[in-house]
């Protein structure tokens, strides 16, 4: 049964909000999607964006944060059981109007090297 890889990738409007963001994140946010079933966790910070062509995205910074679930089932269950009232926590901090933004991938782990 392969693992899953859960990606939440979040861009915010500065690097500033960024920093907010981070605080809230870790450690108590992710300790509470390791306690909802994650095994492991990673936090990314991709380079800033640097378009001389799109000078609007070069304020923004991104945080990937990267989540392996054990298998399917384990994914699952914690979206229908924990992650409700962890978005709500998410947007309880950074409502809309934040300026934050969010993309979600699974993927299926098909090896894990090195």
């Amino acid at each position: 049964m392969p693992s899953i890889l859960y990606t939440v990738r979040t861009t915010c409007p500065t690097v500033q909000v960024r920093g907010r963001y981070l605080a809230w994140l870790s450690p108590n946010h992710v300790a509470q999607v390791l306690a909802g079933g994650a095994t492991s966790v990673r936090i990314v910070l991709p380079d800033r964006i640097s378009d001389p062509d799109r000078p609007e995205l070069v304020e923004r910074a991104i945080v990937e944060t990267q989540y392996t679930f054990p298998s399917r089932k384990a994914f699952d269950t914690y979206v229908r059981v924990h992650a409700p009232a962890l978005r709500a926590d998410g947007l309880k901090h950074f409502p809309p109007e934040s300026g934050l933004t969010y993309e979600r991938q699974v993927a299926e782990i098909a090896a894990e090297l090195g």
